[in-house]
């Protein structure tokens, strides 16, 4: 059986694949009624993820909420995502803020970011981090995730900075 959180992440990857998908499409992909599909589509249009649209659904361009730790707007090529147990979600406009409200929350459940060369969701405690690249994306110091290790040291090549887990990009920033 399959948790509300594992549709989420499912549908997310759905939707990158094909760019959008229908209700009915989607039900009959989880096996679960139109109603279970609105109401994981209701969460993730609410966080920004998803635009709803008659009987289905798109990745959204760009959140229309600032990052919830700094304000600045949310790119979809560096969202973080901290999945709080009270089902509640913020959201971060890159690795380096969502590692932050993460390292803060008490009840952070569950973290997803962006790849940033690939644009997939992946998990955060999986991701690759560069820490303190040349290239500064969002905030200071710069910290971007990466779904492989290889990817993540190509990048390194090019623009320097050191490779971490999530933990070692988390004592990172607060040091």
């Amino acid at each position: 059986m399959t948790t509300s959180l594992d549709r989420e992440k499912k549908i997310i990857e759905i939707l990158q694949k094909q760019g959008s998908a229908s209700i009915q499409e989607l039900a009959e992909a989880f096996g679960v009624s139109s109603m279970t599909i609105h109401r994981e589509l209701d969460k993730l249009a609410e966080a920004g993820i998803v635009q709803k649209k008659h009987g289905g659904a798109a990745l959204a361009t760009q959140s229309p909420a600032g990052c919830a730790m700094c304000g600045k707007p949310i790119s979809e090529r560096t969202v973080f995502i901290v999945q709080l147990e009270s089902g509640e979600q913020k959201r971060a406009c890159c690795a380096h803020c969502g590692l932050m409200i993460q390292s803060h929350a008490k009840d952070a459940q569950q973290s997803l970011t962006a790849d940033y060369l690939r644009g997939h969701i992946i998990s955060a405690d999986q991701a690759v981090y560069i820490l303190g690249s040349e290239l500064t994306i969002c905030c200071v110091p710069s910290v971007l995730s990466f779904g492989s290790r290889q990817d993540a040291e190509k990048f390194q090549k090019g623009f320097g900075g050191t490779l971490g887990n999530m933990r070692e990009a988390v004592e990172y920033l607060h040091h």
